[in-house]
């Protein structure tokens, strides 16, 4: 893609985002510089796969609401900071920058892999809350609350297909993809997420709030700190996503 379009956009994606306060100023920034090495390397396919993530993210952000996290057990929320614009999109820009060094088409389809995981997992947190169902943990398959990191139900696992499935879909934009290359990066991108729900469940750091008896990723809930419950201290929601990310891009590489 010739550096004037990519530039203008970027310019546009990145605008979006700054008028519904999807992004931080700075998550902003960084989101345009990265969309921009996207647009460059990756060419049109490569922009409208990221594009479509973000924007179906969005819109998933919108229609969920508070019904996504009532009890407010999430880490984050709301606007996305510079640290979860990097743990989101970081490994796939770089799978991109291989690709533009290498021309080897592996690291495309990691990267499509990588936003496929995103948005899956996306999907899966926003739209997973508003179906009826339990939400249980995928390791202990006891009920968990919902919005808590590590739970799944029948709607999150509908939502998560969806998303990898719609990016999957776009991957026949790339020169010489075919069906079962749309169909692996459909794959990879959903067994991310739910290795994501894994980490999410075995090591993501969870407290228990001394007040209302809640498990929360906060460390402060009902404006009082939480006690480690269980989990590794250092590895929160941004951790976790990027660990995903990093699995689906080695897998995806090794695969393709």
């Amino acid at each position: 893609m010739s550096l004037p379009l990519a530039l203008l956009l970027s310019s546009a994606l990145a605008g979006l985002a700054l008028w519904k306060r999807a992004l931080t100023p700075v998550g902003t920034l960084l989101a345009w510089a990265m969309c921009l090495a996207i647009c460059r390397i990756g060419a049109m396919p490569a922009f409208l796969i990221l594009a479509v993530t973000f924007l179906a993210t969005v819109a998933a952000d919108r229609l969920a609401g508070k019904r996504a996290d009532p009890r407010g057990l999430r880490r984050k929320s709301g606007r996305r900071d510079a640290v979860r614009v990097l743990c989101n999109v970081g490994v796939g820009t770089a799978m991109i920058l291989l690709f533009g060094i290498t021309a080897e088409p592996r690291f495309l389809l990691a990267y499509a892999a990588v936003m496929a995981e995103s948005l899956s997992d996306s999907l899966a947190s926003k739209l997973g809350p508003l179906g009826k169902g339990k939400t249980v943990d995928i390791c202990a398959f006891r009920e968990v609350g919902v919005g808590l990191s590590g739970g799944v139900s029948g709607a999150g696992s509908a939502a998560a297909a969806l998303g990898a499935i719609l990016i999957g879909v776009l991957c026949l934009l790339f020169p010489g993809a075919d069906g079962k290359t749309a169909l692996l990066v459909a794959a990879i991108g959903f067994l991310g997420c739910l290795f994501d729900s894994v980490l999410g469940s075995r090591i993501q750091v969870k407290y228990r709030c001394p007040v209302c008896g809640a498990l929360t990723e906060r460390d402060r809930h009902c404006d009082v700190p939480g006690k480690v419950e269980r989990g590794w201290r250092w590895v929160n929601n941004d951790t976790v996503n990027l660990l995903s990310n990093l699995f689906v891009a080695v897998l995806a590489i090794l695969v393709f």
